[in-house]
């Protein structure tokens, strides 16, 4: 999985796929939307000269037509009025996992059992909870938050006064985990009482990962 920040995706190149695509068919002007916004802002950061590039402060985000070659790119406009062009993939390419990934995803470990004993519990066959579609074989089951994780996530940080950013994490990979044990387990009982999940068709789910999550949020 690759995080940018609070938001996952399948990979690296899953992120990078859903970004291409959309510029190749987005129209010109200001980003408003404000999930686009926080990952635009979570994407800038990334860039190996993100001093430069964000200067003085980061007023909004546009698209517009390159001037050399085909397609669209992705603009920031300082708050002195000033803009700059990056690439999406220097971003992105490269780039280990931030410290705000690492704390998401050592949460999103914390619940995995809360996911993996609902997956457990289902029998089979089962609907697939967005296409209707019965999901017969194991080996296609998914399973999904309606909430999506990452707005999950943010509501628990405004009710419980947190900020991720000020979170460390210890190991790697499976064992990755959180330092602060009680953040760990008031999250683990958040998701108990709020998180809803729901079975998906395995394909569904990671096309909903790779491609919607980011898209849906920029095309308004």
């Amino acid at each position: 999985m690759y995080w940018l920040g609070p938001f996952e995706y399948e990979s690296k190149k899953a992120l990078l796929n859903v970004l291409k695509s959309y510029l190749q068919s987005a129209p010109a002007g200001v980003i408003t939307n404000r999930n686009a916004i926080k990952k635009l802002h979570l994407l800038i950061a990334l860039h190996p000269d993100a001093e430069r590039k964000i200067g003085v402060g980061v007023d909004h985000f546009k698209i517009k037509r390159n001037a050399l070659g085909a397609g669209n790119g992705f603009w920031l406009v300082r708050s002195d009025g000033s803009e700059d062009s990056f690439s999406y993939e220097r971003c992105i390419t490269g780039v280990p996992q931030s410290p705000h990934g690492k704390v998401c995803e050592a949460l999103r470990f914390v619940v995995r059992p809360q996911i993996q004993a609902f997956r457990d519990a289902l029998g089979l066959p089962i609907k697939c909870s967005v296409t209707g579609a019965d999901i017969i074989h194991r080996k296609d089951l998914h399973i999904d938050h309606k909430e999506p994780f990452c707005n999950l996530l943010e509501r628990f940080c405004q009710d419980q006064k947190v900020d991720l950013l000020n979170l460390e994490t210890i190991g790697s990979g499976e064992t990755l985990e959180l330092v602060d044990k009680g953040i760990s387990s008031a999250f683990e009982e958040f998701h108990r009482h709020y998180a809803e999940l729901q079975p998906l068709l395995k394909d569904v789910n990671l096309a909903k990962g790779a491609r919607l999550v980011f898209r849906k949020a920029l095309v308004t």
